[in-house]
């Protein structure tokens, strides 16, 4: 299994970001290290070992599809399939973090012209 994960290819209560990350993580998911990865892989299916033996980064583990993960030798099909529900979780808890981190620069934008008095 020396396939390479796809180009570009990071939780265990539902609905709490901070939860989702590996212990002691503060980075969002596309950031995070191998070791990282391998935190949060080993958190959701016991699947460590795909970080270590593919160089899997954050980056990557966002982009992972049923057959990249099919390429890497996860099986069965329901494996993939739970994993890939957790993946799904995972990148719209990146993306709820990433709205709320405009919406609050936004926010801080328009108090900011209201005391200027704009």
């Amino acid at each position: 299994m020396d396939l390479p994960a796809e180009d570009g290819a990071e939780a265990p209560q539902e609905g709490n970001p901070e939860a989702e990350r590996p212990e002691g993580s503060q980075r969002p998911a596309g950031q995070w290290s191998g070791v990282e990865v391998g935190s949060w892989l080993a958190a959701h299916g016991g699947a460590a070992e795909l970080a270590r033996e593919h160089a899997l980064t954050g980056r990557g583990l966002l982009r992972l599809t049923e057959g990249s993960l099919r390429r890497m030798g996860v099986a069965p099909r329901s494996r993939r399939r739970e994993l890939l529900r957790e993946l799904l979780r995972l990148r719209l808890q990146q993306e709820v973090q990433e709205l709320r981190s405009i919406a609050g620069s936004c926010g801080a934008a328009e108090e900011l012209r209201s005391i200027a008095g704009e």
